[in-house]
């Protein structure tokens, strides 16, 4: 089986920037994890993920112990990553940056990782600055306000302005498939507003690039600025993972960025 790799078409212009988006073909995993499942935290075989992670590499062009990743959490925790934290979390979740949904990237040949099964993976690029966020928002991150902290940090360490920026949203559920209980409705609700919340279903709904786009618009980030990805993870479970729409046991699919 044959390994697919998506891309965000707004970065294929932008000098020196490399970045993937995982799908679920071309792995060595079985089961719930068929079958390039990226995740040591979920029950897989570690040497499967291991495998996984090499060919992930090998088709991306990147080298596969240079790569960091995050012990996720739901978290708002960043981390700005450099050559001292170079292959942290590659093949280990353990020695993977703990408490953290972030990770900010300047220096050339480091590629972060963020992992995904219905959360949206986000992607901030300053293509002057040569700066990247790679951040990982489910509804507790963004209502935590992730993306916009993200920029903040772009803003204090390089120098960014908001208005340079392009940001790309990945594959995640959609407002039909994320359904949420009342007592998240108001959560979200009270930090956006009540037009964030889709109701008039059963259960309130959650547009999730909608509420990044919010958040994004407060530290100056236009719509103009952000695309989205149209896929859905649970809508397009044969091509993607999905915690829904595997009832909890799911591979994680990632994305992948770097400067070369």
């Amino acid at each position: 089986m044959t390994l697919l790799l998506d891309q965000l078409p707004a970065f294929a212009a932008v000098p020196g920037l490399r970045h993937i988006i995982s799908t679920r073909p071309g792995g060595v995993s079985e089961g719930s994890f068929a079958s390039l499942n990226l995740g040591y935290h979920v029950g897989d075989d570690p040497a499967r993920v291991t495998e996984n992670r090499r060919r992930l590499a090998e088709a991306a062009g990147y080298t596969p112990d240079a790569l960091v990743a995050a012990q996720q959490v739901h978290g708002t925790n960043l981390a700005l990553v450099g050559t001292a934290e170079r292959g942290q979390g590659a093949f280990s979740w353990e020695q993977a940056i703990p408490d953290t949904d972030g990770l900010l990237v300047a220096t050339p040949g480091i590629p972060v990782m963020i992992q995904v099964a219905d959360c949206v993976p986000v992607l901030i690029v300053d293509p002057r600055r040569h700066v990247l966020a790679l951040v990982h928002a489910g509804w507790r991150g963004a209502v935590g306000r992730i993306a916009s902290a993200a920029v903040a940090q772009m803003i204090a360490r390089a120098g960014t302005a908001p208005a340079d920026l392009l940001v790309g949203i990945g594959p995640a559920l959609c407002p039909t498939c994320l359904e949420v209980g009342d007592e998240v409705g108001e959560v979200v609700a009270r930090a956006f507003g009540p037009t964030a919340v889709i109701s008039g279903m059963t259960k309130p709904h959650l547009d999730l690039a909608a509420i990044l786009t919010a958040d994004l618009a407060g530290v100056g980030v236009s719509a103009a600025q952000i695309s989205a990805s149209p896929a859905c993870t649970r809508c397009c479970n044969d091509r993607f993972f999905s915690h829904r729409g595997q009832r909890g046991r799911a591979g994680r699919l990632a994305m992948v960025a770097w400067w070369e």
